[in-house]
């Protein structure tokens, strides 16, 4: 699902003009919204959350349930001093009076000077390696009795650990200039998403080059980072466009005018350059729609259209999460599906019809970004359903409760160091099916 826009004194920041007082991320633990602290303290200590985290299930730190009752201990401890009126300015000054916290207890007075993120050794409350094990995958607030949004807590803190202090793993810096400086997390030139086109026998209109706007095809097709520029993904994308023109769907691409949706920005702890690229993405996309704007590109009401007019598919469930869950957030309002739902339309209605048996076993991965984040499990199985021959057995964790392949969260663009690889023990548990295809939906998750 989306994740909500950085606040500050609950009030969502613009980057383009914070105030002097605006707070980036959580670096104590007041300053998590109400929510969050009411979520520390409602923990039932059930341990769902822990059983299906991959990180905890492949020998790394994170436990969703350790994090949270370690928030809820130190809050708990530090609360004397802050009902006193105790708490740090951002230069690190105390707030409060020697007056006002001369009864507050000792140990709560301890408990204050705690970094909320540090290592053992510097008395944190939370381990940095304990953040960047997070995949966010959602199994932790799937599984919750109480509704607890561990992963919201998490990137919290890393927005704070990066932006602030840029404390994070430094492989994943790269990642982040390379979006900064071309749109997308390899760093290639823009004129290189075009490339796939030459790999097809059949036209498909660009907009801006061979069509002005989107007005005359059903479906836009968001190709994606992956999808435009990483080989074995580029496979995937040439068979659904050539599977969309056997079906005769009118669709277009955005071409080089398309950049990477920021998600891998975003879950990594940088807002401001999520908000960059997705500001430009959908100044491109309510062009293309035919949508009118003002100065601050906001689209003009005589010129707004149904989102029912603003159709997008995507083959990259981040894309898809991105582009229907969180754009509305910076103006962008679409119909957004995945590609299996098209298909599985198509199927249905025999505008595509599977005639070539593929004997054999398969098995189906669910992609956490399209699964648990968007609930879209049935069109993949009934794709597969339809071809003959094909035998679907599932893997013991699967749906709501499937296993994460490790790349989400940034994770992809990180080393893993600690613990067994969780694409590894992913696989593991494919191949003890001995099925003779593995097959998904996320060009993360084939990767």
């Amino acid at each position: 699902g989306a994740l909500l826009p950085m606040t500050s004194g609950g009030r969502p920041i613009d980057f383009t003009d914070p105030g002097e007082d605006d707070v980036f991320g959580v670096s104590q633990v007041e300053q998590f919204s109400w929510k969050g602290l009411l979520d520390f303290s409602t923990c039932t200590e059930c341990g769902r959350c822990q059983s299906q985290c991959p990180a905890w299930n492949t020998g790394k730190p994170l436990s969703p349930k350790l994090l949270v009752m370690a928030l809820r201990d130190h809050a708990h401890a530090k609360a004397p001093y802050l009902l006193a009126g105790g708490g740090k300015s951002m230069e690190g000054e105390e707030k409060a009076t020697a007056e006002q916290l001369k009864d507050v207890p000792a140990a709560a007075l301890a408990e204050a000077e705690r970094p909320l993120i540090g290592t053992a050794e510097e008395g944190g409350v939370i381990d940095p390696d304990v953040l960047w094990s997070c995949t966010t995958c959602g199994a932790c607030v799937e599984q919750c009795p109480v509704d607890i949004e561990h992963v919201d807590h998490i990137l919290d803190m890393r927005r704070y650990q990066v932006m602030i202090e840029s404390a994070f793993p430094s492989e994943a810096g790269t990642m982040l200039k390379n979006l900064e400086k071309k749109g997308n997390p390899w760093g290639l030139a823009k004129k290189q998403r075009l490339e796939w086109l030459k790999e097809v026998d059949f036209d498909i209109p660009v907009v801006g080059r061979d069509i002005e706007d989107l007005t005359e095809v059903e479906y836009l097709y968001w190709v994606g980072c992956a999808g435009a520029l990483e080989d074995r993904a580029k496979k995937t994308t040439k068979a659904f466009a050539e599977l969309l023109h056997i079906a005769g769907v009118k669709f277009a691409i955005m071409g080089g005018d398309e950049k990477c949706t920021g998600d891998s920005a975003r879950r990594l702890g940088n807002e401001p350059l999520f908000q960059e690229l997705g500001m430009e993405n959908v100044a491109a996309l309510n062009t293309a729609f035919g949508e009118e704007t003002d100065d601050e590109g906001k689209v003009l009401p005589e010129s707004a259209k149904p989102r029912s007019a603003k159709k997008i598919v995507a083959t990259c469930p981040h894309c898809l999460n991105t582009l229907g869950n969180e754009y509305p957030q910076l103006g962008g309002d679409y119909e957004v599906i995945h590609h299996t739902q098209l298909l599985q339309h198509l199927v249905d209605e025999g505008r595509l019809i599977p005639v070539t048996p593929v004997e054999g076993i398969i098995t189906y991965h669910d992609p956490c970004y399209l699964g648990r984040h968007n609930k879209i499990y049935t069109p993949p199985r009934e794709i597969i359903a339809a071809v003959p021959g094909v035998r679907n057995e599932e893997m013991h964790r699967h749906k709501e409760r499937g296993f994460c392949c490790g790349a989400g969260g940034a994770r992809m663009w990180m080393e893993e160091r600690i613990g067994k690889r969780i694409h590894n023990e992913r696989v593991d548990v494919a191949l003890s099916l001995n099925p003779d295809i593995v097959s998904t939906a996320c060009p993360g998750c084939r990767v």
